[in-house]
């Protein structure tokens, strides 16, 4: 008999952890919300990890020690990123972990890892700048670093700058446009965040591209009901580049709604010879999909006001 411990992305970006003797019905109890508690009060759930064990007490060991890592740590697991757990065990004076992969079936090694003694409380992303990280399957040759950080311009703009550190000329950048309003251009280099009032199924995407074009999209719910979104500002969008960094800001409206916001922060990324990668604050499992809660992974409150 199996034993699994797993992990839970829910609605306002919070992370869950639990174990089960039956991962499959215990999965489709939380998203039904038939668990009282936690996860019944803030679905939707999605399942983002789960690792299995030969007997409970392993299950849940393993359970108590990711609830007790960061939620830098969880996004790793959930990548499968053995070398930034490793790393941030190590800035931690803790043993590394062994190397491992993430997803149903696969096991990780938490043998070195010393049994954290916080309890783990469901966490927002904290602070204002965000690290992005490149769909496991669509690896990228070009960047090394890629950040997005925000603050508030108004109760409900922000101004984003997005910034790439690497080798920018393997980057293929469109050409300069007008700043007119665009569709596709997520089909080349482009920038995009989607936001949500934390209530409601209903989410708003806006793309940014380095030609200073740009596009604005609502949705009733995931993927459906897709328009532009009427009467938005154009964004002022300002593109830097160097040889060792690219760097685009933005001012940008948020969706409607009094606040805090799910918001997921990501981009296309095009190499000079057409290899595509795919940049997020966490992915789903599986192909990438900006859309899927899981990529909402940053909350951010609403502004305070004068």
């Amino acid at each position: 008999m199996n034993f699994w411990a797993y992990m839970l992305h829910c609605r306002g970006g919070y992370f869950y952890v639990g174990h089960t003797d039956d991962l499959e019905r215990r999965i489709a109890q939380h998203q039904m919300g038939d668990i009282a508690g936690f996860t019944a009060d803030h679905l939707p759930v999605e399942h983002v990890w789960s690792q299995d064990f030969g007997t409970r007490e392993e299950a849940k060991e393993a359970e108590k020690r990711i609830k007790g890592w960061s939620r830098t740590k969880k996004l790793a697991l959930i990548r499968g990123d053995w070398e930034r757990i490793s790393s941030l065990a190590k800035s931690k004076n803790s043993p590394s972990t062994s190397s491992g992969k993430s997803g149903v079936g696969e096991r990780p090694v938490f043998e070195n890892e010393s049994i954290p003694t916080k309890p783990d409380y469901p966490e927002l992303v904290e602070g204002l700048s965000f690290s992005l990280h490149p769909h496991p399957d669509t690896p990228c040759r070009a960047i090394d670093c890629f950040s997005v950080s925000m603050v508030f311009d108004g109760p409900d703009c922000l101004e984003l700058t997005f910034c790439l550190q690497g080798k920018i000329d393997r980057i293929r950048l469109p050409a300069n446009g007008s700043g007119s309003r665009c569709d596709d251009l997520w089909q080349y280099t482009c920038f995009e965040m989607f936001s949500r009032n934390f209530r409601y199924s209903a989410y708003e995407e806006l793309n940014f591209s380095p030609s200073t074009d740009w596009a604005a999209y609502d949705f009733d719910s995931y993927r459906t009901g897709m328009r532009p979104t009427p009467c938005v500002l154009a964004p002022e969008i300002a593109v830097i580049i160097t040889p060792a960094e690219l760097r685009m800001t933005a001012k940008a409206s948020l969706a409607e709604g009094a606040g805090p916001w799910d918001v997921g922060f990501s981009a296309v990324i095009e190499e000079t010879d057409g290899t595509k990668s795919y940049w997020a604050l966490a992915h789903p499992p599986g192909k990438p999909d900006f859309h899927a809660p899981t990529c909402f992974a940053a909350v951010l409150p609403a502004p305070e006001q004068p």
